[in-house]
């Protein structure tokens, strides 16, 4: 166990920013296991520690953060003689021009503040790369914007952050050109064939064993967080977060679940199972009371994401699931489970809070066992259908004279001449008094 230095911790008395206060403290540790000290720490060694923090490797965008919360410190320290460099403020975000900013100002009353800020990171990418290029947006034509797909793709986005970087700035091209004349329609400019294939991946259910083995750990858990990550709702960890202290409705007595705005800004009533209704007491009765959220906090109001999630890893250790779980995989195992029992797509949908079907048959794949069952009842029939069944009866000789009767019949309606058809309906005439002769002596003998 190590100690914070006490220049440190007066530090940290100064702040409130939890995320700000995690990153000092592994830092430290960082420098601890190293034996370090803050006077022999170095640009180099601060690089090392941010590119791995916690032994894993992060994003660009966590790495930005986690080195603006770092300089903030740092440069603490430094006004105090305690280091001997502040590091650079990194890259400053592209400034935007007039125009980009009455367009943005535009969709405020429409779009929520979350998309605002993605058609924000869109319009800097391209600008970033206009000012590179030294060009504006009414200069652009086709063979001028081709190298800036080429560009995207060489930053390292996702395909799924590049088909988004490509349809808002599209999005702002064409309202550019609603008041601007453009030398090349947008439409023309970004075509449908230049937005990158996205990966649809299969969802990662729980299998079987190692759902069942963290369902018994989390309801014994003596950690509040750790009962409330019980799966019986499928609600998003967000949801989960901002679940109401009486989040419980009844309609003609059956008990629903109520949960807040989420991902795709709707409320929605879940029903409950009396586990998940007896859990919801057990919530209630912990912690202080009144408060307004249901999962108390550990030093705060509510519990933040980054600790629902260190609290679900300790539970997982040395589960029998060979990939990483993750709070989302208990949403897919519990929608794939209500699918696989026999639940309609269009209630999982509804439980799910998706708003269209496409959504949730992405999220709640049939499992492979599903899968096999199906396949060897299509060939159980299939082997059916092919299948020649033998005769339990044979079946009876005709009679002669009957067969005789209907040929002179058919010959009569046929055009014959009267002739021929008269001497052979005379033989037919023979044939069937010879058939006679022959059934009567059959019979005597």
């Amino acid at each position: 166990m190590f100690d914070l230095p006490k220049p440190t911790k007066r530090f940290l008395r100064t702040t409130d920013h939890r995320r700000t206060r995690i990153i000092v403290r592994a830092f430290h540790r960082w420098l601890a296991e190293r034996q370090l000290s803050l006077v022999e720490l170095t640009p180099v060694l601060l690089e090392q520690f941010l590119s791995r923090p916690g032994k894993k490797r992060i994003s660009r965008l966590v790495y930005i953060q986690y080195r603006a919360w770092m300089r903030r410190y740092l440069q603490w320290m430094y006004q105090r003689s305690l280091v001997g460099f502040v590091p650079g403020p990194g890259r400053q975000p592209q400034e935007l021009p007039a125009l980009a900013h009455t367009f943005l100002a535009s969709l405020v009353p429409t779009y929520s503040r979350a998309t605002v800020h993605c058609y924000t990171f869109s319009l800097r990418r391209l600008y970033r790369w206009l000012e590179t290029h030294g060009l504006k947006p009414e200069q652009l034509t086709r063979p001028r914007i081709e190298p800036w797909f080429r560009w995207l793709h060489d930053e390292g986005l996702h395909p799924s952050s590049r088909h988004h970087v490509l349809v808002e700035s599209r999005a702002y091209l064409r309202w550019l050109a609603e008041r601007q004349p453009l030398r090349t329609p947008p439409d023309e400019l970004i075509r449908k064939s230049d937005f990158p294939k996205i990966p649809q991946r299969l969802p990662r259910p729980l299998n079987a064993e190692s759902d069942r083995e963290l369902q018994r750990r989390l309801a014994a858990s003596s950690d509040p967080i750790a009962w409330a990550l019980l799966r019986r709702t499928g609600i998003r960890i967000g949801e989960l977060r901002n679940l109401e202290y009486h989040c419980v409705r009844f309609e003609e007595r059956r008990p629903l679940l109520k949960v807040p705005l989420g991902k795709l800004n709707n409320e929605r009533l879940v029903p409950l199972d009396p586990v998940s209704v007896d859990l919801i007491h057990r919530l209630q009765s912990t912690a202080s009371r009144p408060r307004p959220w249901l999962i108390p906090g550990h030093g705060s109001p509510r519990p933040c994401y980054h600790r629902i999630r260190w609290v679900l890893t300790q539970h997982c250790r040395e589960l029998p699931e060979p990939s990483r779980i993750t709070p989302h995989r208990l949403r897919h195992t519990f929608a794939t489970e209500m699918l696989g029992a026999g639940m309609s797509l269009l209630a999982v949908m509804r439980m799910l809070g998706h708003r269209s079907y496409q959504m949730t048959l992405r999220y709640a794949a049939v499992t492979s066992v599903l899968v096999e069952d199906e396949y060897a009842k299509a060939l159980a029939q299939l082997g059916d259908k092919y299948r020649f069944s033998p005769r339990t009866k044979p079946e009876a000789d005709p009679d002669p004279i009957i067969l005789l009767e209907q040929v002179m019949r058919s010959l009569r309606r046929l055009a014959v001449p009267a002739q021929h058809l008269r001497a052979l309906l005379k033989r037919i005439s023979r044939l069937q008094v010879e058939v006679r002769k022959l059934e009567s002596q059959k019979r005597t003998r």
